[in-house]
């Protein structure tokens, strides 16, 4: 995960599954509202509408659920509904745990994120969370190359209108701010303490 090059987009583009691996992320009243034609570049042709219309019926998120849609390049996932006091109404804790799970492998990926806009920001912070920046696995043979995962929101609800370029900035700030904040937590003491952080 160290290697991830977390990017921010109003849209990720069109690109088959085998290309760019997908996952769809999302509470199931906001993956109904999806439009097919704001998803099928990202998922024809090895996913039709009717399969996508069946991978919706399918999920049943008790508290989260997914939904494999073409072998191991897209996947679905829902995201509970309800909100207990615990947690906020963008679930944020649960979509690090389903990111790091769900999204599939490959060196260049895609994040759709479907969301109310109230929802974007705690969103972008937890699919943040699930890069860490700090590692100290041992590398293979081979020197680990950089893995690019894009990010694109899809709104639903009353402001569908998509995110412009300084919300964009903001997002992929939080998201640096987040993971540089993990890796000062996650680096043991010899390689950052007081001193180092200082400098």
């Amino acid at each position: 995960m160290a290697n991830v090059v977390l990017e921010f987009k109003a849209s990720a583009g069109d690109s088959e599954p085998q290309n760019r691996p997908v996952l769809i992320l999302g509470q199931q009243t906001n993956l109904q509202q999806v439009n097919w034609s704001q998803i099928k570049g990202k998922l024809q042709p090895g996913v039709s509408k009717e399969v996508w219309q069946a991978a919706l019926s399918a999920l049943n998120p008790n508290p989260t659920d997914t939904c494999p849609l073409y072998l191991n390049h897209a996947a679905v996932a829902a995201l509970p509904s309800r909100v207990s006091r615990h947690n906020s109404p963008s679930s944020a804790h649960f979509i690090s745990r389903l990111v790091r799970t769900c999204l599939p492998g490959g060196n260049n990926r895609c994040i759709l994120m479907v969301c109310e806009r109230s929802d974007v920001f705690a969103s972008s912070c937890a699919i943040a969370r699930a890069f860490p920046i700090f590692s100290r696995r041992s590398a293979s043979s081979r020197r680990a190359e950089k893995k690019q995962v894009t990010v694109e929101f899809v709104i639903v609800g009353q402001d569908s209108s998509p995110l412009d370029l300084t919300e964009l900035e903001c997002l992929s700030n939080a998201a640096d701010g987040v993971r540089l904040a993990a890796r000062i937590v996650d680096t043991p003491c010899n390689e950052m303490n007081t001193d180092h952080f200082l400098d």
